[in-house]
């Protein structure tokens, strides 16, 4: 007799975190779209930076080509969307758009050079990272974008940023990623951290993702095996525990001959911590920055030169609009 009814789906039992609306508002979000023709590594660069955001980030979004930009500016609200990260290609460079919503700014960059995620695993003997690194935001590292000096003039072609631009980023950079609040943080969530390094000579931003793992240091291996619930040891030819422990826990593993840097603590504990980088890596050139959503008044622009009468017809252009 054939079997009848539907197949069984399983419920959730697990009882989701209440948020409140006051940490969903202050809590930036985003969404990672690309428009336009672009190729299978650009799409896989899309899906990598998707995850880098997560959770704050929608992870399985759906575009169409009927779909424009403000469609998404007009559903931002409702889920508390406040930044829009867009890919495109030409054939002569790849873009990213980093915007503010719903008022601005914009910042366009050129990707001069990018790695995928599994481009930088695939280099790794042995990759590191697991679904649980993404259950939270990483931590943001900005370097370099506070210096007092400007770049060389010319370096990366066209006009250098100055220290009011790279002010700019930078304030668009630290409201891309939540804050810390340093009362409440637990360093145990700390599993990502996403660095935006300034490069003065080469007038361009590196990025760079790593997974953090750490260890306590101090602790005997055998006590330190035993203490790892989701790992346990085979005990099966000892006749007493105190075997194992005195015995070192068996030989030491590859990883485990790895050591990390150590950092302080508060609890007076040692404890090193190792960085796996898990991608991707970009290379970056600020080409553009203006007032609106993708269009407004240019701020800056390293290419074109406009005259104080040029910029204020440019302006009345943009409010017109």
């Amino acid at each position: 007799m054939p079997r009848q009814g539907r197949r069984r789906k399983k419920t959730r039992t697990e009882k989701e975190a209440e948020v409140g609306d006051r940490e969903k508002k202050d809590t930036p979000r985003c969404f990672v779209l690309k428009r336009g023709q672009v190729g299978d590594r650009i799409k896989d660069l899309v899906k990598d930076f998707r995850m880098v955001m997560m959770p704050n980030c929608a992870k399985s979004l759906r575009e169409s080509k009927n779909n424009r930009i403000e469609d998404f500016i007009a559903v931002s609200s409702h889920f508390n969307v406040s930044h829009l990260v867009i890919f495109t290609a030409t054939k002569a460079a790849t873009y990213m758009k980093l915007a503010r919503l719903p008022q601005g700014p914009t910042l366009t960059f050129k990707v001069d050079s990018f790695t995928t995620a599994r481009e930088v695993r695939a280099s790794q003997k042995r990759p590191r990272g697991t679904t649980r690194d993404y259950t939270s935001a990483p931590l943001q590292v900005l370097n370099g974008l506070g210096g007092p000096k400007d770049a060389p003039e010319g370096a990366g072609g066209g006009k250098s940023l100055k220290v009011a631009d790279r002010q700019l980023v930078a304030e668009m950079l630290r409201g891309f990623f939540p804050a810390i609040d340093v009362p409440s943080f637990n360093s145990a969530e700390c599993r990502r951290t996403a660095l935006f390094h300034y490069d003065r000579e080469s007038d361009a931003i590196f990025f760079r993702h790593f997974t953090v793992g750490s260890r306590q240091l101090g602790v005997e291996r055998g006590v330190k095996k035993l203490t790892k619930f989701n790992k346990l040891p085979n005990l099966g030819r000892r006749a007493d525990i105190a075997d194992f422990v005195l015995g070192g826990g068996g030989a030491a593993s590859e990883s485990e001959m790895e050591e990390g840097a150590e950092v302080p603590t508060t609890s007076g504990g040692r404890v090193a911590v190792r960085l796996t980088e898990s991608g991707p890596r970009m290379k970056l050139l600020l080409i553009k920055a203006e007032e609106g959503v993708c269009t407004g008044g240019v701020i800056y622009h390293r290419f074109l030169t406009r005259t104080p009468s040029q910029q204020a017809v440019l302006q009345e252009r943009a409010r017109q609009r």
